[in-house]
């Protein structure tokens, strides 16, 4: 199945493309890593991180009061909705953090699993977020 040509118009990088159809899609850096259970009486864990990969998505701000239905149970300082290609689906899935200018994010997770959705026209939403401190 072909994707549509606005999609493939959307994620262009920012400022580049025609002038009717300009991109929305911004650099975001995804780190891979393992898990490493240091001391298993204490449940002490360390993540070994791999080298980054960067890939373009679209990138939009939640407020809080979207967070809060969005992801229950959750207090965050920022999060945002990410809209991704979905042949990065899986590395995306794997991700222990995610850079978003010069910022890190984690992935919201239920049961250990991201939480991402499948959109029309080969898209895949899901939110990232960094915790209240």
């Amino acid at each position: 199945m072909a994707t549509r040509p606005f999609v493939n118009d959307i994620f262009q990088l920012r400022g580049t493309g025609n002038q009717s159809s300009g991109g929305q899609g911004e650099w975001i850096t995804i780190y891979t890593g393992k898990e490493i259970k240091q001391d298993p009486y204490e449940n002490n864990v360390t993540v070994v991180y791999n080298n980054p990969l960067s890939i373009i998505a679209i990138v939009t701000d939640l407020t809080a009061a979207n967070a809060m239905w969005k992801m229950p149970g959750i207090e965050v300082a920022k999060v945002k909705e990410i809209f991704i290609k979905d042949k990065y689906q899986s590395l995306i899935e794997l991700s222990q953090k995610i850079e978003i200018q010069g910022e890190m994010y984690e992935g919201w997770r239920v049961n250990g699993k991201m939480q991402s959705r499948r959109m029309a026209g080969n898209v895949v939403k899901l939110y990232v977020y960094i915790k209240v401190v």
